[in-house]
């Protein structure tokens, strides 16, 4: 008898969309804080926005996650179009920390700030500790959960910033000033927690003032503005 056909091989799995994937994208506003901005970040990397104070990187990673609005241009976020869809995009990403807008509360414990953030994100309070401990060892975070926000330092009061926005799986967090009060030193093991976190399936993207420090498989987003 003739030998059976070999079976067809399988399809080459579909690529992960890009994590953010922006053309021409910037503010609608008589003075925008930053226009025309072509950015890719693909499945499986982590960014860093990169810019001196008042360059608009607090409200980049606002309109990055829908969170703010008018923009103008394309961005797809996780291949969601998040001009048509912005409440899907902000419940497809998670903002770690923008100060003075979205951060923990100083006189909580991390177990409250860990509740709280539960009911900010949505969720599910069974998986919510195990995620959050998970995100707190890859970050290097030790402390227990009975400790004071404020009385963490600020290198640890990050980690645990991020660590929190880990709750549910997110298509990518987002943090602000990743160098604030942050020593050199602190700021290299922080950018090695947030490529821990994305190799482990949960992408990051910070912003920053200091660019010495960044690693050099970041994907930069530059809003130096030029000489």
């Amino acid at each position: 008898p003739a030998p059976a056909p070999a079976p067809a091989p399988a399809p080459a799995p579909a690529p992960a969309p890009a994590i953010i994937e922006a053309r021409g994208f910037g503010m609608a506003t008589h003075d925008p804080a930053f226009t025309d901005l072509d950015i890719v970040i693909p499945a499986g990397r982590f960014a860093a926005v990169v810019g001196p104070a008042g360059a608009g990187k607090s409200t980049l990673l606002l309109a990055l996650t829908g969170r703010m609005r008018p923009v103008t241009g394309d961005l797809r976020v996780g291949g969601v179009d998040a001009r048509r869809h912005p409440g899907q995009v902000r419940t497809l990403t998670s903002i770690a920390r923008i100060v003075g807008l979205i951060e923990p509360e100083s006189s909580l414990t991390l177990e409250d700030c860990l509740t709280e953030r539960t009911l900010f994100d949505g969720a599910h309070p069974r998986s919510r500790t195990a995620l959050y401990l998970h995100a707190a060892r890859l970050l290097g975070l030790e402390a227990p959960l009975t400790t004071l926000f404020g009385a963490l330092p600020p290198l640890d009061q990050t980690r645990a910033a991020l660590a929190l926005a880990c709750v549910r799986p997110a298509t990518v967090v987002a943090l602000d000033d990743l160098d604030d009060d942050t020593t050199l030193e602190d700021q290299r093991a922080l950018w090695a927690g947030i490529a821990a976190l994305t190799a482990d399936g949960q992408p990051v993207i910070a912003s920053t003032t200091e660019r010495t420090v960044i690693p050099d498989d970041a994907i930069i987003i530059d809003l130096e503005p030029e000489a």
